[in-house]
């Protein structure tokens, strides 16, 4: 699967599992699942990530095009230049997570989180996330990763020509 083609199913899935917790699970409250450790919950994060950044909806819209448009720049630019494919496809990762939540805030003014821990940490059980902000942090570790790898280009070896020196 290239890298725009898990863009699509990120997406696709990502949107399919919010509209299911919209539709079954009551805003604000947590269903426990089947051995205890994680919680399907509804919430919807008007902020950026973990809440965190301006809740005016046009700053947050603004800075999720950004980013969106950045990663998409970047999985072009490695492409033409053929980049190692661990990076294509981590931002394939960021760009469907991305464009998912970005279409939330676009089209309802929030994002729809789902998934919570439960810990003996309070802060840490606050977190709420969804598939597209796992993606996103995946796809930007194997994006980094990338860099540390060698580019897969065609090289071809110049052979070395004798000059005669005068």
């Amino acid at each position: 699967m290239t890298g725009l083609g898990l863009t699509a199913w990120i997406y696709l899935l990502d949107k399919k599992i919010k509209e299911q917790v919209d539709s079954n699970i009551l805003q604000g409250t947590r269903k426990e699942i089947p051995g205890g450790r994680i919680y399907l919950c509804n919430c919807h994060n008007e902020g950026m990530a973990l809440g965190i950044g301006p809740k005016d909806q046009k700053n947050c819209q603004g800075i999720s095009a950004a980013a969106l448009g950045a990663a998409a720049g970047e999985y072009l630019r490695q492409n033409i230049q053929q980049k190692p494919m661990i990076g294509r496809i981590g931002l394939g990762m960021v760009m469907g997570g991305g464009l998912s939540n970005y279409m939330d805030r676009r089209e309802r003014g929030y994002v729809t989180d789902y998934i919570s821990f439960r810990t003996s940490h309070k802060k840490l059980q606050k977190i709420v996330f969804n598939l597209s902000d796992v993606c996103i942090i995946a796809g930007t570790g194997l994006w980094l990763l990338s860099g540390l790898l060698p580019s897969h280009k065609n090289k071809t070896i110049k052979s070395k020509k004798n000059k005669k020196r005068c």
